[in-house]
């Protein structure tokens, strides 16, 4: 059975590791701290695509958080991009010569020591799928 087309401005959700770099008595300690990311496909869909008027996201489509995420208690060692990755799963239909993203698919955020796959597609089109 196939799973609902992601489009341009359906969210991302997850929750990203920050190193942040606390204060203390003998200085900071870089402290591993979990953010929420909480954003949208925006970038790298295929335009000639619509899905409920909407450009359809595929493999390698972007997302943004909708706001940035905040230090808890410090400072970041690594400010945070706020950006992802779409990284489309197992669907066999193509737009644009790449792989239709869908409801579930991982999106890499940004994460620290790397950017990892902590995120995924959490909403999609209800009435178009595809497997």
């Amino acid at each position: 059975m196939g799973k609902p087309v992601a489009r341009m401005n359906d969210p991302v959700t997850g929750t990203d590791i920050h190193i942040v770099l606390v204060p203390s008595a003998t200085g900071t300690v870089p402290t591993p701290l979990p953010h929420p990311y909480a954003g949208r496909i925006v970038g790298g869909c295929v335009t000639s695509v619509l899905v409920n008027g909407q450009p359809v996201a595929v493999d390698g489509s972007t997302s943004q958080l909708n706001s940035p995420h905040i230090p808890q208690g410090g400072s970041f060692s690594r400010p945070p991009t706020g950006t992802g990755r779409v990284v489309a799963g197992p669907c066999r239909v193509l737009a644009g010569g790449q792989r239709l993203a869908c409801l579930g698919d991982q999106v890499i955020t940004c994460n620290d020591p790397v950017d990892a796959p902590t995120s995924t597609i959490t909403a999609a089109s209800t009435n178009v799928v595809a497997g």
